[in-house]
């Protein structure tokens, strides 16, 4: 990952999608999600409201998940003082609304217990997918987690 963000920075057209093994990995940080942004909720709306010519069904808005996550791990570059990322799975997303009825206790439990003892454990072969926007590409997300058991 410390590669991966000094080519970033060094060059223009350098990787913007990566599979990244984490060297140690830390924490799994989860906090209640602050809800869409205006921008966001801008987007929603259009999408919500924008005519199609071969559907009549009414379109549901996105809602906003009740967590957000970030990792927190070091990488294999011995100098790496260590990355937080937040995660932009759409698994996350979809845990979270399958375990809607929980209290936000339970839920983050669940999520930590998923997210961090199960795809993270350490019979597992962890990497994570992460990706940068084109208006800020220094900063890299986690959109995925890859957990095949270890060999």
């Amino acid at each position: 990952m410390c590669q991966l963000n000094q080519q970033v920075r060094e060059q223009p057209d350098a990787p913007s999608l990566a599979l990244i093994k984490p060297a140690r990995l830390e924490d799994l940080e989860v906090v209640p999600h602050p809800g869409w942004s205006s921008s966001d909720q801008q987007k929603i709306d259009a999408y919500v409201n924008q005519f199609d010519l071969l559907n009549d069904r009414k379109r549901t808005p996105l809602e906003a998940p009740r967590f957000k996550a970030t990792y927190r791990y070091r990488c294999h570059d011995s100098r790496c003082r260590g990355h937080q990322q937040g995660v932009l799975d759409w698994e996350l997303v979809t845990f979270q609304r399958r375990l809607r009825h929980h209290t936000d206790n339970d839920l983050r439990r669940a999520i930590i217990d998923k997210f961090l003892h199960e795809l993270c454990a350490p019979t597992r072969d962890t990497a994570f997918y992460v990706g940068n926007q084109a208006k800020r590409v220094t900063a890299f997300s986690i959109l995925g987690v890859y957990w095949p058991p270890k060999s």
